[in-house]
């Protein structure tokens, strides 16, 4: 399963190569044609007529990752975040893959161990430890460097009707492109693989700037609260409930109008659809609307649980919802949302 390819491989951000390796190969498969940016972005150009608009659609390829900045002498790795989703409580006991061949655990000193305050007991990045099984620091040197990129090692499964993976929030988007550009008709348009999410939405700025789009859409996901513990709401985004669109997220307000022909287009081809008022994370849309001379922009996104973590768990229905909503607007070609 493509989708499973795609979350079990390493992305951290700059070093995407195995993700943009199976993106490459895909493309090549469909005939699809292809370029390499200078940042690492891959930027596909479906062939066919041209539109009413320059469509362009985004999803990030890189996932929150570690970074080994320490080895000590009993042979250990203290790592520092690479981007701000890193949650440390969700690292404790977790195997992580160094590099392409190395494999750890991520360990802390226990509690009453522990010889200073309670800040330090919160089990902070920085308080950490990857465990190579390395006696001392000369034979860990001689497979890890300092500098060396470590992601959590998490197997894809199916659960009923959901799918759970690690860098969901990423993957979800390029396996939507990917499909996308699949499946499309014969309509021009560009897909936009991009670098560098985590760490200020590089790509996604080198992209916009190099495309010049007149409507961009990214796609990722957004956290699903039905889960024990979540706050109860009628605007609560869960799973099943179909794809969701912003009106507005953390770095960008959405074109009223773009928004409202969006809904248009999802009630008429019967797309199961939830409006989110208010989504917690800037989207690459919003960004790549503000460079150049700008661009009109929409926001998709897949209920998942977890996102950010190991085990992001999304429902194969609001999969496809997405999947039928992009192609809708392909076919639309771009008309009804300008």
């Amino acid at each position: 399963m493509l989708l499973k390819d795609l979350c079990e491989c390493s992305g951290a951000p700059g070093g995407e190569d195995e993700v943009r390796r199976i993106i490459a190969e895909e493309l090549a498969k469909m005939g699809c044609p292809y370029e390499i940016d200078k940042l690492g972005s891959v930027i596909a150009h479906h062939p066919g007529e041209s539109g009413n608009k320059k469509l362009l659609f985004a999803a990030h390829m890189d996932e929150p990752a570690l970074m080994v900045h320490e080895i000590t002498e009993a042979g250990f790795l203290r790592f520092k975040a690479v981007g701000g989703n890193v949650i440390p409580r969700q690292l404790a006991g977790r195997t992580v893959r160094i590099g392409k061949n190395v494999t750890g655990v991520v360990g802390f000193a226990p509690y009453h161990m522990m010889k200073i305050d309670q800040e330090y007991k919160e089990a902070s990045a920085r308080h950490q430890h990857i465990d190579i099984g390395s006696p001392n620091r000369e034979r860990t040197l001689e497979r890890v460097a300092t500098g060396d990129y470590a992601v959590v090692d998490s197997p894809f499964l199916e659960l009923g009707d959901n799918l759970k993976g690690k860098a969901m929030d990423s993957r979800t988007g390029c396996y939507g492109l990917l499909e996308l550009l699949r499946h499309a008709p014969k309509i021009a348009f560009d897909a936009a693989f991009t670098t560098m999410h985590e760490v200020g939405q590089r790509g996604m700025e080198v992209a916009a700037y190099t495309q010049r789009p007149e409507l961009v859409v990214s796609v990722s996901t957004i956290p699903a609260a039905d889960i024990p513990g979540s706050a109860d709401g009628t605007g609560r985004v869960e799973l099943g409930r179909g794809v969701c669109i912003a009106v507005m997220d953390a770095g960008y307000a959405y074109g009223r109008s773009t928004v409202e022909k969006a809904k248009q287009l999802a009630e008429g081809a019967d797309i199961p659809y939830h409006l989110i008022p208010y989504a917690p994370a800037a989207a690459a849309a919003g960004f790549a609307a503000l460079c150049g001379t700008g661009a009109e922009a929409l926001s998709l996104l897949v209920p998942c649980r977890n996102p950010k973590s190991p085990a992001g768990v999304i429902r194969k229905s609001d999969l496809h919802a997405m999947e039928r909503m992009l192609e809708l607007i392909v076919k639309n070609n771009g008309r009804s949302l300008l």
